[in-house]
């Protein structure tokens, strides 16, 4: 049964919807007849009239956003190559469960298969430095100082969702900076600019504060893996470059509550009463980045899996 969708953007940056969706999708929809449910972007202020609808309707609401490995360019560049659609809540919603943290939670999907190809996977990604945006040059030689320890804290977009709905705020950055330095007196201390506040299309939280002089700003548009491998410890508030973190074996300390907190591999300043299992990385990977997301083969524009995307991927990068 059709999807409705009251957001003309939508249409225009996913083109692939209805493949996403496995179903057709109706524009502006009159009425609940025929319809299996409705569509908006996550839980933002331009998705009300669709979560509206799905609540006066009584059909379910599917928050959708971009999956973990979205495309060689930025969001407004190229189209998503992976789609998040979840009909409990959405992953950066600390605040209520999500299809992810519910799959975390009650687990029996952790065959023997699943974790081979999760792993295969997780080497692709960390071999090629594959994130979810693969535009970012390597970082060149020389660009840190050897043999000093250093420390990364990752900036976010101002208003954010993921901030607010990570149980964070403005304030929660000032509070991971002054840790950090507290923290780390002898380190060398970084501070890393979002991709979209490098282009000028969005504004920071730690790029509007008047930072210590030691504190180096990066501003260059690096490949967010690449980058994380020069540092032994990541500050962060809700960045998915905390996660990329982990899989690259680095000690992750969370001031939010982002989908990969609170499992028992992060440092958390905050607590999710929900969350009361332990997993490992490579099950918090298999069901954040198979089972969670879906997938296009970016080749024939039909449904495909995560190798399709991360072959592309590599094509892409090189």
């Amino acid at each position: 049964m059709p999807v409705g969708v009251f957001s003309r953007q939508i249409l225009k940056n996913v083109p692939h919807l209805e493949v996403f969706l496995e179903d057709s999708v109706v524009y502006k929809p009159k009425g609940p007849e025929g319809l299996s449910a409705v569509a908006g972007w996550g839980y933002k202020s331009t998705a009300r009239k669709a979560m509206q609808k799905a609540r006066e309707w009584r059909l379910p609401y599917l928050a959708l956003e971009d999956g973990f490995l979205r495309s060689v360019g930025l969001g407004h560049e190229a189209p998503p190559l992976s789609l998040i659609v979840d009909p409990v809540g959405i992953y950066y919603d600390a605040t209520r469960p999500s299809l992810l943290e519910n799959l975390l939670n009650f687990g029996g999907w952790e065959t023997p298969e699943l974790m081979d190809q999760a792993e295969r996977a997780l080497k692709l990604i960390r071999d090629h430095k594959i994130s979810k945006y693969n535009r970012g040059k390597p970082v060149p030689r020389g660009y840190f100082t050897p043999y000093r320890e250093r420390v990364l804290l990752i900036d976010q977009t101002y208003g954010d969702m993921s901030v607010r709905l990570g149980l964070a705020d403005e304030d929660t950055f000032r509070e991971m900076y002054f840790a950090a330095l507290e923290e780390n007196p002898g380190a060398e201390i970084y501070v890393k600019v979002h991709p979209e506040v490098i282009v000028g299309r969005k504004k920071g939280y730690l790029a509007r504060m008047k930072l210590h002089r030691s504190v180096k700003v990066i501003r260059e548009e690096f490949n967010p893996v690449d980058l994380l491998s020069h540092f032994d410890r990541i500050y962060t508030v809700s960045s998915q470059m905390g996660f990329e973190g982990l899989m690259l074996g680095k000690e992750v300390i969370c001031f939010g509550m982002p989908f990969y907190a609170g499992w028992g591999l992060t440092r958390d300043g905050k607590r999710c009463e929900r969350r009361k299992r332990r997993r490992t990385l490579l099950e918090l990977f298999a069901a954040a980045y198979l089972l969670y997301p879906r997938y296009i083969n970016p080749a024939t524009g039909k449904p495909g899996n995560i190798f399709d995307v991360i072959n592309h991927l590599i094509g892409g990068k090189g």
